[in-house]
């Protein structure tokens, strides 16, 4: 996935900067931290990011749900990732993962585990004005959601499988 990704940078939630050393670590490497409660201050860190990645031709890695639930199913997405790729007339390029069967939330512990990422091909904005906000995102979350299951179906398909869902 990196060689396609290449220069990157992340956008995460403000409060993450807060678990550290893991906080400290991300600011370092150059991560976009949003605080998603404050509106006005979150869309003013996203407009100043793709300022600096259009500047610095880097990528930016935005999560267009917002926090992924794993209930097997891509939820609703955030306009703010859109909003921004159709004002800079940069390309959406999606990243999809599959479920993952590792991660138990009530008690917190990551196991072993798989997940399967494909990077599907760029969506142009080019030309794309904020009347087409709506539709680029439907369009985005169509094809992600058609990747998703194709992803989840060969992740339980693997003979590896049964063992990931103990």
């Amino acid at each position: 996935m990196w060689p396609t990704m290449g220069r990157c940078t992340v956008i995460a939630k403000s409060q993450l900067f807060w678990a550290w050393p893991f906080g400290l670590a991300a600011w370092l490497a150059g991560l976009v931290f949003i605080p998603r409660v404050r509106k006005e201050k979150a869309k003013q860190v996203l407009n100043e990011a793709v300022e600096k990645i259009t500047r610095d031709k880097t990528k930016l890695w935005i999560f267009p749900e917002g926090t992924r639930r794993n209930t097997g199913e891509i939820h609703e997405f955030k306009k703010g990732a859109f909003h921004a790729a159709i004002s800079a007339q940069l390309p959406i390029l999606p990243v999809v993962f599959s479920r993952y069967y590792f991660l138990d939330k009530p008690t917190k512990r990551f196991d072993q585990g798989v997940v399967i990422i494909e990077t599907l091909e760029p969506i142009s904005t080019k030309g794309k004005t904020l009347e087409d906000l709506e539709s680029l995102m439907e369009e985005t979350r169509e094809k992600m959601t058609k990747t998703f299951k194709k992803l989840n179906s060969e992740l339980m398909s693997n003979n590896n499988s049964h063992q990931l869902l103990k």
